[in-house]
C-alpha cells in the first residue's frame, strides 16, 4: 500500500475538470471496462482465485454509454428494452465474477444525471456490495467513500438455520442465495436451510420467516444457527449459536412474548421483498391495514355494545411503526423517483437490525437546556417554535430548528452545534453515512412528511400520546396548533378508526 501511494496521488492529482460542451447523460463512460480492469489487476497474474479480501469502490457521476454492459446514450433508441436487458444480464455476471475473487464492488454515485440504477444495481448485489445514491459531490459522499474503503468483509460465508421439527422455516431475507449442501455423511436427515453469504459485515442481516406445521406438543423449541466464514485476515471462523424457547398454551402469553419492534421489522421486510414497484408498495400499503385488522379480530378484546375491536395492548408500539412505515420513505410516496426507491429497498432488505428499525420508524429527541437531549414520539407536535429537534429515519438525519429560537442567534448557534454533534455521534460506525440536513421552520416539509400528523387529534388524546405537551402553558400550546399547515394526512387514531379498530393506549 505505501508502495502504491504515489502512484494514487500522481493519478487523482492528474484528474482534471470536464470541460467539453456535452450533456451529462451524453457523454462516453466505460464504467464496465473500468471495473474489470480493475478486477483483473487485483487478481494479477495467477489464474488462482484464493487470496485476500478486496474491495472495488466505483464513483458513478452518469450512466455506463460505451463498451460492454452499456446502454444507449437515449432512452429512444430502438434497440433500447434488448441492450438494457442484456447490459442488466452483463452486470450481474461480472458481480458475480467480482464474488468469486472474494472481491465487494460498493458503487456511490453521484450529481444529478441519473445512472440507470437497474443496470447498476446488479453490479453491486451479486458481489455483495451496495449501491448508494448521493445528490452531489459533496461531503456526504466523501464520509462513504472513506467507511467503504475502510470496510472489512468476511468471505466464503455460510449461514445454516435449523430448527425443531415442529418449525417450518418458509423464507430468508437477507444478502445470500440459497445454497445446497451436501451433508448426508454427518446427517443422515439434514432439514436446514443453507445460506450462501455474499459478504460477511456487521452492518447486514438476515431475516428468517417461520410458521408452525401443527399444533406443539413439546415444552419447548429449538433453533439453531451456525456460520462459517473466512475473516479478512484469512482465517476460518466458526460459530453455533442453539437457543431453546418455551411454549406457551395461552394467547395473552404468546402475546406478551412478542417484541413489538423485531415484529415490526420482519413485516416491513416481507412487504418490501413484494413491494418491487411504486403499484406494488401501493398494495402493501393496503396488506398491511388488512394484518392490523386480523391481529385486532383474533387477539384484541370486542368493545361492549360495539362491532369494534380493541388492538391487544400486549403489542402497543406495533400499529404505530407499521403506520410509520405505510407513510415513511419504505411505501409512502416521500420518494418521487423509482429509482431511489429501488436503491432504499435493497439497502433495507440487507440492513441489520438497528438500522432497519430508524428506517421504519424515526426516532425524535429534543435539544434541552445544557445540551441535553430528550426522547420524544415522532410525531409532528414536537415542532415547537422554541426548540430544536434531530429526527434520525435511518438514512436521512434531520435538524430543525423553531423561529423563534432561530430568531435568537447565540442559543440557535449552540442548539445547532450540539444537534449536528448529536447526528454525527448517532450515525459514527452506519453505513451508508446518511445525509444530515438542516432546516428551519417554514421550510421543513421533507421533515415534516416524516411525522404523524398528531396535532388534529383531540388534546386529552394528544397528550395521552405525546405527554410532553403538558409541560407547555396554554399559550404555548395554542401558539404550536396555530403554526400547522392543514393537509389531508389521517393522524395514526384517525387511521386506526378507519380500520374499524380501536388504537391502543400508549405504554
Amino acid at each position: 500500500m505505501h508502495a502504491s501511494l504515489p502512484v494514487a496521488h500522481s493519478i487523482f492529482s492528474s484528474l482534471r475538470p470536464y470541460k467539453l460542451n456535452i450533456p451529462e447523460a451524453s457523454r462516453d463512460r466505460c464504467l464496465g471496462t473500468a471495473v474489470e480492469v480493475a478486477l483483473a489487476i487485483i487478481q494479477g497474474p495467477s489464474a488462482d482465485l484464493s487470496g485476500g479480501n478486496s474491495r472495488i469502490v466505483v464513483c458513478a457521476g452518469g450512466p455506463n454509454t460505451y463498451g460492454p454492459g452499456s446502454v444507449p446514450h437515449s432512452f429512444n433508441h430502438p434497440n433500447y428494452p434488448y441492450m438494457e436487458k442484456t447490459a442488466i444480464k452483463w452486470m450481474e455476471n461480472l458481480g458475480r465474477e467480482a464474488h468469486r475473487h472474494n472481491t465487494v464492488i460498493d458503487i456511490l454515485c453521484a450529481g444529478t444525471c441519473p445512472v440507470r440504477v437497474p443496470i447498476l444495481q446488479p453490479l453491486a448485489k451479486a458481489s455483495g456490495g451496495v449501491l448508494v445514491l448521493h445528490d452531489d459531490f459533496g461531503e456526504a459522499l466523501g464520509v462513504n467513500l472513506q467507511r467503504a474503503s475502510a470496510r472489512s468483509a468476511g468471505s466464503h460465508g455460510l449461514l445454516e438455520l435449523r430448527t425443531s421439527d415442529d418449525i417450518l422455516i418458509t423464507q430468508v431475507v437477507g444478502p445470500g442465495e440459497e445454497s445446497h449442501v451436501d451433508t448426508h455423511e454427518t446427517f443422515k436427515n439434514d432439514t436446514a436451510i443453507y445460506i450462501q453469504m455474499l459478504s460477511v459485515e456487521e452492518t447486514q442481516s438476515f431475516s428468517p420467516s417461520m410458521e408452525t406445521r401443527g399444533d406443539i406438543k413439546s415444552d419447548y423449541v429449538f433453533f439453531q444457527f451456525a456460520i462459517q466464514y473466512s475473516n479478512v485476515f484469512q482465517a476460518d471462523i466458526s460459530r453455533v449459536i442453539t437457543v431453546r424457547l418455551p411454549t406457551v398454551d395461552s394467547i395473552s402469553g404468546y402475546l406478551e412474548s412478542v417484541q413489538d419492534e423485531v415484529a415490526a421489522v420482519l413485516i416491513a421486510k416481507r412487504s418490501l421483498l413484494r413491494a418491487k414497484s411504486h403499484l406494488d408498495a401501493i398494495d402493501m400499503r393496503a396488506t398491511i391495514d388488512e394484518r392490523i385488522k386480523d391481529i385486532a379480530l383474533k387477539f384484541g378484546p370486542q368493545v361492549p355494545k360495539s362491532k369494534l375491536h380493541c388492538f391487544p395492548k400486549e403489542l402497543s408500539l406495533l400499529p404505530e411503526i407499521l403506520f410509520h412505515l405505510r407513510r415513511g420513505p419504505l411505501l409512502g410516496s416521500i420518494i418521487g423517483h423509482e429509482d431511489e426507491r429501488s436503491v432504499l429497498r435493497n439497502l433495507f432488505l440487507n440492513a441489520s437490525f438497528d438500522l432497519s428499525l430508524r428506517m421504519v420508524a424515526p426516532r425524535c429527541l429534543m435539544h434541552r437546556e445544557g445540551g441535553t437531549f430528550e426522547e420524544l414520539p415522532a410525531y409532528d407536535l414536537a415542532m415547537q417554535s422554541d426548540a430544536a429537534v434531530v429526527l434520525d429515519h435511518g438514512t436521512d438525519v434531520f435538524i430543525w430548528l423553531g423561529a423563534e429560537l432561530a430568531a435568537d442567534e447565540g442559543r440557535s448557534a449552540a442548539a445547532l452545534a450540539a444537534c449536528r454533534t448529536l447526528a454525527e455521534e448517532l450515525t459514527e460506525f452506519r453505513f451508508p453515512a446518511p445525509r444530515i440536513l438542516a432546516f428551519k421552520e417554514g421550510s421543513s416539509q421533507a421533515l415534516v412528511s416524516r411525522l404523524i400528523p398528531a396535532h388534529k387529534d383531540p388534546p386529552y388524546e394528544q397528550e395521552a400520546r405525546f405527554p410532553q405537551l403538558k409541560s407547555l402553558t396554554s399559550e404555548q400550546r395554542t401558539k404550536l396548533k396555530s403554526s400547522f399547515v392543514h393537509f389531508d394526512d389521517p393522524s395514526f387514531c384517525e387511521w386506526m378508526r378507519s380500520l374499524k379498530v380501536v388504537p391502543p393506549e400508549p405504554s
